[in-house]
């Protein structure tokens, strides 16, 4: 999988970027970008705010497609956090 990275903010924690290769792209996905923003809790920890958007190709089951991404963004975001609870060093 390939991703373009559109935007940056290092100091608002916040970037975008775009799906150029890779998941679903040309199989069920014509586009997709994502927004991804993290804000610091209540609690001293964070939140993970995502916004994504894409289009489907024609014939693509809509809640199928988004069943399957939010699933890959879970996995994705629960390893990220179970590697930096392991290694509270690698984020110092």
């Amino acid at each position: 999988m390939k991703e373009r990275l559109d935007f940056l903010d290092m100091d608002k924690c916040e970037c975008k970027n775009t799906l150029v290769e890779g998941g679903g792209i040309g199989v069920a996905v014509e586009t997709a970008a994502s927004h991804i923003k993290v804000e610091p809790a209540a609690d001293g920890g964070s939140v993970v705010k995502v916004e994504s958007t894409y289009k489907l190709l024609p014939g693509v089951d809509e809640k199928d497609e988004e069943a399957k991404a939010k699933e890959a963004l879970t996995a994705i975001f629960k390893g990220a956090e179970a590697y930096l609870v392991a290694n509270p060093d690698a984020y110092n």
